[in-house]
């Protein structure tokens, strides 16, 4: 059980409601989102959780699923062709394995669709150049291993949908870019994946979590969300944004000189960062991974 602190001074409100939190993933092993966590941040956070804390500043997007229990509670949608919030387990590689959805709707066909809402920026789902919305992997990963869940426990899955509301969308910002989503919240399709593609998802990410209980893996860059190091070529010593960034100083400096720019430019080095072991991991203290990195960037 992770110990909640208050070192920001947040309103009593506000940390009364993060230590209610309800949320439980029940008797199991791991839960559907869990087994989407690095295996070595799962690992690490059983081994020191007598002694991990986290501040109701860091704890503050976890209220967020609370709104959507009173958001789905208050449009009624306890009905004969829909169920809410149901926990569901089934057993995987030995272990036990749970997963609430938010909503699952009886369909025409005698199935069911997964809908499950999200409190994002819009950003997230903001469409590419041509016009295609790219789906977050770990949304369409997260909802497959609940359509398997579902199966496991007698449905007939018919399809996948993130609900996302956009907590920080601009209307101004929806006229000026048709690539920004359009609306406050938009309901999108997510790819439903044949049963066996499901079913061995899950057991090797059930795999990768049982072998870190024994011998830790290192967190891959993907799942440390790293960002390499950047050269930055400024117009002059003082200006606030760069005119380019590059991979290399090296290619900075000739793309400076091949673009004939002005005298009075600089290469600015921008270090890289591990941006979730710095800012999203509750384990980074206790993670000699990331003390070595740490070492490596100061020694840079």
């Amino acid at each position: 059980m992770v110990a909640i602190t208050n070192n920001k001074g947040f309103p009593l409100a506000l940390v009364k409601a993060v230590e209610n939190d309800s949320y439980s993933k029940g008797r199991a092993d791991r839960s559907v989102t869990g087994l989407l966590a690095p295996p070595r941040q799962a690992a690490l956070k059983v081994i020191h959780e007598d002694v991990l804390t986290e501040d109701v500043a860091d704890r503050t997007y976890a209220l967020y699923g609370q709104l959507i229990h009173l958001l789905l509670e208050r449009a009624g949608e306890l009905d004969r062709n829909a169920l809410t919030e149901e926990r569901m387990f089934t057993e995987v590689e030995g272990w036990t394995i749970s997963g609430q959805t938010d909503t699952i709707t009886l369909t025409e066909e005698e199935g069911w669709v997964v809908s499950d809402y999200k409190f994002v920026t819009a950003h997230k789902f903001k469409r590419d150049y041509s016009g295609e919305l790219v789906m977050p992997p770990e949304y369409e990963q997260q909802l497959n291993m609940y359509a398997h869940l579902l199966r496991e426990n007698g449905f007939k899955v018919d399809g996948l949908k993130i609900v996302a509301i956009y907590r920080d969308w601009s209307k101004l910002e929806a006229k000026r870019d048709g690539n920004y989503p359009q609306l406050g919240a938009e309901t999108h399709d997510v790819k439903l994946w044949p049963a066996a593609e499901a079913r061995e998802f899950m057991a090797e990410r059930v795999r990768l979590h049982q072998a870190a209980e024994n011998d830790l893996p290192e967190c891959d860059e993907e799942e440390r969300w790293a960002r390499p190091d950047k050269y930055a070529l400024m117009s002059t010593p003082t200006s606030i944004r760069a005119r380019k960034l590059f991979d290399t100083e090296v290619s900075a400096v000739t793309w400076a000189y091949e673009s004939k720019i002005k005298e009075g430019w600089v290469v600015e080095h921008r270090p890289g960062v591990n941006t979730r072991c710095e800012n999203y991991c509750l384990v980074s203290e206790y993670c000699e991974q990331f003390q070595a990195l740490q070492k490596i960037q100061i020694v840079d």
